[in-house]
């Protein structure tokens, strides 16, 4: 016969025993929920490295583009207060937040500006979302192309004096 404490301690056993098998189901989806978190974080992860290179693809194309830029025709067709690309330029940058542009990537910022509303970069087309994303310097992309325009010791005007000007005069009369 077994003694009171021997009983006790198998019933307790037994209750540890339930216990466990209680919640290991609960430790089974906490650690499935753990692995897919993982393979989740694990995904973003090689996403944000694919998003980089497509980043670097398009500074690359921006930078093709701007090599291609006569900026004394830019120069020529925006020092007019009153031209249309003045206003356009005005119009789109009004929508940069300068504050929060880094000064190189302002600088490539404003000549993309200046650039498109003088007709010499084209908005259309494949290139058109990938010039907005630069001008707004989504992702650092302005800054991204001022490095591979660097790389090939070309730099772009720096029109930040007639661009961002134009910007507050616009934001400030309104």
């Amino acid at each position: 016969m077994r003694s009171f404490n021997d009983m006790t301690a198998h019933g307790l056993g037994r209750a540890a025993a339930r216990l466990a098998n209680a919640v290991k189901p609960a430790t089974t989806r906490a650690t499935a929920k753990a692995t897919e978190f993982a393979h989740n974080l694990r995904a973003q992860f090689e996403a944000g490295q694919a998003s980089a290179v497509t980043d670097e693809v398009q500074a690359a194309e921006v930078a093709d583009a701007m090599r291609g830029v006569d900026w004394a025709k830019v120069r020529a067709s925006t020092s007019a207060k009153s031209s249309d690309a003045a206003k356009s330029m005005k119009t789109m940058a009004a929508e940069v937040d300068w504050e929060k542009v880094q000064p190189v990537a302002a600088k490539v910022s404003s000549a993309l500006i200046a650039a498109v509303a003088s007709g010499q970069i084209g908005v259309g087309g494949r290139l058109g979302p990938t010039v907005a994303r630069a001008i707004m310097n989504d992702r650092n992309l302005a800054g991204r192309v001022s490095t591979s325009m660097a790389d090939d010791d070309v730099t772009p005007p720096d029109l930040r004096h007639i661009v961002i000007a134009g910007a507050i005069d616009t934001t400030s009369s309104e």
